[in-house]
């Protein structure tokens, strides 16, 4: 069943308008009484036309918990800095060239920059979520600090994953070792923070907020939800529109990313074809030929590489809805619980 293309569009618009403007008004303080030009490097990648899936999931959570929006806006709009430096970092570690439809920061001014850059908006990140002692007082604060520590631990351990096998040359994985990598990389930080901090940031004080454990229902519903999105993603790397989805088609390939799909195509595979794309795999960026890219995505496409990954991502999407069909008695009925429902399928039914 596809998502509700009205509600969930009218959602992630309101919360990219909501950032885009906290953040204007941080980048001019931070000009103002710093060094400019570091902040118009940072305001790049967020000021790219992004999804605006994690501050939307982050608002909704809040309001679906009883909060309004503006509890919610220094941690959306923080979470929103915290996933545009770990692009940023991630395209200098990838080698990647294109980032949401131009050249990524590292390809335009250099390594040394985009670490830097990526350094810089993780510390304005942390100022955002400092000052929520202002917004929802320092019990809260705190909350939403170890909320962060855990995201951003499990995101790096993940990224670590993946570079060892990058390093090791490693290509003998099976689908839960992509499941595990990703769980980490992906889940935490796109779906399991924003929901658990907007949650903790729209409940009510004291007594009347949910337990610890009973948020714990929030990371199976992550977990299942990130999974699904982070599929549908290199999905959408290999057979997306170029214009719609504005990283570079095939990137993946280009890189030698371990995906679902990939992974499926070297265990089924004769010997030949594996050897051919292994070969192809661990050949350096700048020394691959482009049909021979194209012969391994058309070999994939052939082998039901591709429908093998659709399905998995389907699966996890399924498994998403059966834990919020259990219910999550601390939200409240209404547009932001329906939008939080919706976005279980719009993980895996969107184009960019």
């Amino acid at each position: 069943m596809p998502h509700d293309e009205t509600l969930v569009g009218q959602m992630l618009a309101r919360a990219r308008e909501g950032v885009r403007g906290e953040l204007e008004r941080l980048f001019a303080r931070r000009r103002w009484t710093g060094y400019g030009p570091l902040y118009d490097l940072l305001a790049d990648y967020p000021f790219r036309e992004g999804k605006g899936l994690r501050p939307a999931i982050c608002f909704a959570a809040c309001r679906a918990a009883g909060g309004r929006t503006e509890q919610a806006l220094p941690s959306a709009a923080a979470l929103e800095l915290f996933h545009n430096a770990f692009l940023v970092h991630d395209d200098v570690e990838d080698g990647s060239r294109f980032r949401r439809g131009k050249v990524t920061l590292f390809e335009a001014h250099g390594v040394p920059v985009a670490v830097n850059v990526g350094d810089a908006t993780n510390v304005l990140a942390m100022g955002l979520l400092l000052g929520n002692t202002n917004v929802i007082g320092v019990r809260k604060t705190l909350l939403v600090l170890r909320e962060v520590e855990r995201m951003a631990r499990e995101a790096v351990e993940g990224q670590a994953i993946e570079l060892g096998w990058i390093k090791e040359e490693r290509f003998d994985l099976a689908d839960r070792d992509y499941v595990r990598m990703a769980y980490k990389k992906t889940c935490w930080y796109t779906v399991i923070a924003p929901l658990r901090i907007g949650v903790i940031c729209g409940s009510p004080p004291g007594p009347l907020a949910p337990l610890d454990h009973e948020l714990t229902s929030l990371v199976e519903l992550g977990f299942f939800a990130g999974i699904a999105f982070q599929i549908h993603d290199d999905l959408l790397n290999l057979k997306a529109d170029e214009a719609l989805y504005g990283k570079e088609i095939s990137g993946d390939l280009w890189e030698g990313k371990r995906t679902i799909m990939l992974l499926h195509f070297l265990r089924t595979a004769g010997r030949a074809a594996r050897a051919r794309a292994l070969r192809l795999l661990r050949t350096p960026r700048g020394a691959k030929r482009p049909e021979e890219v194209a012969w391994l995505l058309g070999a994939m496409v052939e082998a039901g590489s591709l429908d093998h990954g659709r399905a998995v991502a389907v699966e996890y999407s399924e498994r998403a809805l059966d834990v919020d069909a259990r219910g999550l008695p601390f939200l409240l009925k209404n547009d932001d619980r329906r939008f939080l429902r919706e976005m279980l399928r719009y993980v895996i039914d969107r184009v960019k």
